[in-house]
């Protein structure tokens, strides 16, 4: 464990509450001058210095959280060693249909589950890769979360990578998925395998059941998730381009015994991700680091030292009595 700064110059910002304790300070030497000429008795030392101190601590406060504090913490990082998953992304241009300029696109709702898939599957090593007519890796399966995001964030896209050359209507076909079964997206230790596929499904035609018993037999689970609407277009630079739609691929899937699941249905296909996962044992591959960030709490701290300041100091409640007593201890 260990504190560690992100602006630690901003820190210096802090010290302009030094002000108010050398101002109270100041006043404090004069005023105890002025009252032994009058003969006054000396105010208690708490009631001067309480609100010039209030002050210092309110600055102290801003000045620790414009430095951007984090609390880094280290626990120990398991992984599970009979199981892979890698979620298949469709890169094919259909994915930037959308029911109106502006709202989500197919893609963008396939990128947030996948990021939901990696929260909900903690400890399982798992990768990445694009879909079109062909299955390419983006990243073959890891227990980083942080390679995860990152690839995630930075490699998918629409047609990164394109798809291979052909003449064919439909860009996307589900017949590549068995490439996945033929090249190394697994390791080869690992014998439980799950494929999610995040798609529109505006795929040509294949022998669903023929693809299944081929992914089936290398021991690969597909799970299918159909991000599509009807009545979704293609929205570029202010026109409008339809995309010919199959909305009976769902029910094409399942009839050959696919787990296919639609948008509207993601609990269920997490929850079917989840039994093909299912458990196994967890190994130690080293510690993982945590940064939390204290920055907010330290400005809420400080807000609400404020209020204190404002409510309970009596600037915002200060009878004309108290008013005169405060003008007097401060001469």
């Amino acid at each position: 464990m260990g504190l560690t700064f992100a602006q630690p110059l901003a820190a210096l910002a802090g010290l302009a509450g030094v002000v108010p304790v050398a101002v109270a300070l100041l006043r404090l030497r004069t005023g105890r001058r002025v009252r032994r000429g009058l003969g006054l008795p000396e105010p208690r030392l708490v009631a001067l210095l309480a609100r010039p101190m209030a002050l210092a601590c309110l600055f102290g406060l801003f000045g620790l959280a414009a430095a951007r504090p984090s609390l880094r913490l280290q626990h120990e990082r398991t992984v599970r060693t009979d199981v892979q998953v890698v979620v298949a992304l469709d890169s094919s241009r259909s994915m930037l249909a959308a029911s109106a300029l502006g709202r989500p696109e197919r893609w963008q709702r396939a990128e947030a589950f996948a990021r939901r898939l990696q929260a909900e599957l903690p400890g399982v090593p798992m990768g990445l890769s694009s879909l079109t007519n062909r299955l390419l890796p983006y990243l073959f399966p890891t227990s980083d979360p942080r390679a995860y995001d990152l690839v995630l964030a930075e490699a998918y896209g629409i047609q990164r990578p394109p798809p291979a050359l052909t003449i064919d209507r439909w860009v996307t076909t589900f017949d590549s998925l068995n490439e996945g079964t033929v090249r190394r997206f697994f390791s080869p230790n690992v014998h439980k395998r799950v494929l999610v596929v995040l798609s529109d499904a505006e795929t040509r035609p294949f022998e669903a059941r023929t693809v299944l018993r081929q992914l089936e037999r290398a021991g690969t689970t597909p799970v299918v998730v159909r991000f599509w609407h009807r009545g979704e277009r293609i929205f570029l630079r202010g026109s409008e381009s339809y995309r010919a739609t199959q909305p009976d691929v769902l029910l094409t899937l399942r009839r050959a015994g696919w787990p296919a699941f639609s948008e509207t249905q993601l609990g269920a296909a997490v929850r079917r991700i989840r039994a093909a996962v299912g458990s196994g044992p967890l190994v130690r591959v080293g510690y993982a680091e945590e940064d939390i960030q204290l920055a907010p709490w330290l400005a809420l701290a400080a807000f609400v030292s404020l209020l204190l300041l404002v409510g309970q100091g009596g600037w915002l409640r200060l009878r004309p009595g108290r008013i005169r007593d405060l003008v007097a201890n401060l001469r």
